[in-house]
């Protein structure tokens, strides 16, 4: 009985798996310590390095994919993980013990090879009969060794403890020194004579104070580790919580989906053979509207998943890493602690900085709005609340007709030949105009005063512009720019923050873009007749028709208007692609010869850019597509207009850029 727990007690500092090399799976034989606090044979390390790179100056961990760098003779030079050979040692030696073989072990003092009966702890030797009364004879010194039989060991009343433990490194300059000193300026242990050849003005500590300091240091680290597991451990259990959240709303939400088509089909059940076409529409939009719900919601799963296993990961890999410390720190002696301080610091550092992933609260949202129209529409984020929300048929000077005065007109731009073509307002007082023939990019600085000029065109060298084609400018002062088949995303310093590509193909190629308040982006394709709506990152939120679609476009409260070109119409969709209105322009001038650019006033007011005979105009419409009037004559070339923030109108006139006031 006592056996079995001499055996335990002997096991349970430290598991047969830490015994073992994870390369070799034997036993740890003279075993090395990485800088990610694994540790293997020497041997082993030999041949794994052979394998990665054996010129290299890094070796790669196995376990944890850590790498290491090697100095002075490569592997060779690792720090001794003398814990590990003295554990391997003083377990083998018990289990031989423990498992009978003790009668087979032979005296180690002399060279009979008789059976031993006892071992000398001082000497580290097994001794036979003789040699023990050897000892008893033998000078005061030897007589004061501790000496105990194979029967104590094996009943567990003595443990045996390996000699390792009590070695006193060496100083690698000096071998015939013993390391005794700590010094804080260079962070090691050093000898005497290295203390005074090199270390007489540094500061110096005790081994066994130094030692205490390191474990103090461990432990704090140890216990923020301690907290971020927990942490971790927490945001896990809100992340599950909120998970059943979504289930629960994406459940409800196709309920309410499939309860209002059943609702509208058993009306239309009534009227059987009218309203067939109907219900067909209907159950196909259910459809299509829950399989887009399962797809926003596997989508949204998949963002849950990774945000978990990301955090498990993390708890799984901060476990292993304070399990290696705590047994590190339990069975490494003072000199060893010592040595790998900067290395336990550094691998707790490294666990402490990290943050747990969260999953943003919205992701969770998703909802069914019923409408008259159509079954209804997804809702996946916030939105304003009806009260906030402009009217489009909001009063005032939408129903009124206006008079506008030319306040200054832009021009000398260094190049020869320019189309300016686009125009957008920063908030600066500053505009930006695009010349798509030479597909160059101007700022403007306008005056407050009428009559002061503005500032000479200064043309900008934006690094991963090429082939820009139309522009935008969000209310932070991004700039949006089309350039080829990709929207191109740029900082106020005009740095490039990050691109999409928003056709769906060589097949799909954008023709204008435009912004609005919640900087959505809307990209208009004329030979596709579409419109793509995508989030500020370029996610894509749907794609919606857009009927004879130009080459110019504008956003206003949830709603797209464009003009079609040759077809010379003003044409309005929501954001999901049910049209508002379509106007003829041709009934509002007989001049109209082509419809360009358009702009929404902050009261949603509607001007069109029209190219004219002789001359082109500037024509104004309510929100909801109703002729006020014309507003200027005699632009010559209009094309892309825009309002600055203090409501002038901005014109890109072909061979200059016009601002107009309203009078």
């Amino acid at each position: 009985m006592a056996s079995n727990v001499t055996a335990q007690l002997v096991l349970e500092k430290i598991s047969v798996d830490h015994l073992e090399c994870s390369i070799c799976t034997n036993r740890f034989r003279q075993p090395k310590l990485l800088d990610c606090l694994h540790s293997f044979c020497l041997q082993c390390l030999q041949e794994l390095r052979q394998s990665q790179d054996p010129s290299g100056t890094k070796l790669t961990c196995p376990l944890c994919r850590h790498e290491t760098m090697l100095i002075g003779s490569g592997v060779a030079d690792l720090p001794n993980n003398f814990a590990f050979s003295a554990l391997v040692e003083e377990v083998t030696m018990q289990e031989k013990l423990l498992e009978g073989q003790g009668s087979d072990m032979k005296c180690q003092a002399c060279d009979e090879e008789n059976q031993a009966i006892s071992r000398c702890m001082d000497c580290d030797h097994f001794l036979c009969q003789e040699c023990q009364k050897a000892h008893g004879r033998m000078t005061l010194m030897m007589k004061s060794h501790k000496i105990y039989s194979l029967a104590q060991l094996q009943s567990g009343q003595i443990v045996y403890k390996s000699k390792l433990r009590d070695e006193v490194p060496k100083c690698c300059k000096h071998p015939d020194q013993n390391l005794n000193v700590y010094c804080n300026s260079c962070e090691q242990v050093i000898c005497t004579t290295c203390y005074v050849l090199d270390h007489t003005k540094h500061s110096l500590t005790g081994l066994p104070e130094a030692a205490e300091k390191c474990k103090e240091k461990v432990r704090e680290m140890v216990q923020k580790c301690e907290s971020r597991k927990t942490e971790l451990s927490t945001t896990i259990e809100e992340t599950c919580k909120s998970r059943k959240k979504l289930d629960t709303m994406f459940a409800n939400t196709q309920k309410k989906i499939s309860k209002k088509a059943q609702h509208e089909i058993t009306k239309l059940k009534q009227e059987i053979a009218k309203i067939q076409n109907e219900m067909a529409k209907i159950q196909k939009e259910e459809q299509n509207l829950l399989k887009e719900t399962d797809t926003i919601y596997q989508d949204k799963l998949k963002a849950y998943e990774a945000v978990q296993a990301t955090n498990r990961t993390e708890v799984t890999q901060t476990e292993h890493k304070l399990e290696e410390v705590e047994q590190l720190m339990n069975q490494a002696s003072c000199y060893e602690i010592l040595e790998l301080q900067q290395k336990l610091l550094h691998n707790l550092s490294e666990l402490t900085g990290k943050q747990p992933e969260q999953v943003p609260d919205k992701l969770t949202l998703m909802d069914f709005e019923e409408s008259e129209r159509s079954l209804g529409r997804l809702i996946l984020e916030e939105e304003p609340k009806a009260a906030e929300k402009q009217s489009p048929l909001r009063p005032g000077r939408s129903c009124v007709k206006e008079k506008w005065e030319l306040k200054t007109e832009v021009k000398n731009f260094e190049l020869t030949w320019v189309h300016i073509a686009h125009a957008a307002a920063c908030s600066n007082n500053k505009i930006l105009v695009l010349d798509s023939f030479n597909h160059a990019l101007f700022t403007v600085s306008l005056t407050n005063s009428q009559h002061a000029p503005p500032h000479i065109p200064q043309r900008l060298q934006i690094n991963g512009l090429t082939d820009a084609m139309c522009i935008a400018v969000s209310k932070d002062d991004k700039l949006l720019a089309l350039d080829g088949p990709e929207v191109k995303v740029f900082n106020k310093q005009h740095q490039l923050l990050h691109q999409f590509t928003p056709g769906r193909g060589s097949d799909s190629i954008p023709t204008c873009l435009a912004l609005d308040g919640s900087n959505l982006i809307a990209v208009g394709y004329k030979g596709n007749d579409e419109i793509s709506l995508h989030n500020p990152d370029g996610s894509l939120i749907r794609r919606l028709p857009a009927p004879m679609m130009g080459y110019y476009l504008t956003m206003y409260n949830y709603r797209l208007i464009y003009t079609t070109g040759l077809t010379k119409r003003l044409v309005c969709v929501d954001y999901y692609g049910t049209s508002v209105f379509s106007v003829d322009m041709i009934s509002n001038v007989q001049a109209c010869l082509y419809p360009k650019g358009v702009c929404c006033d902050s009261d949603g007011s509607i001007y069109v850019a029209v190219l004219g005979h002789p001359t082109g105009v500037i024509l104004h419409y309510s929100p909801d597509g109703k002729y006020i009037g014309c507003v200027i004559k005699d632009c010559i070339h209009p094309h892309g207009i825009t309002f600055t923030s203090d409501g002038d109108l901005v014109v890109a006139a072909g061979v200059s850029v016009k601002v107009y006031h309203r009078v």
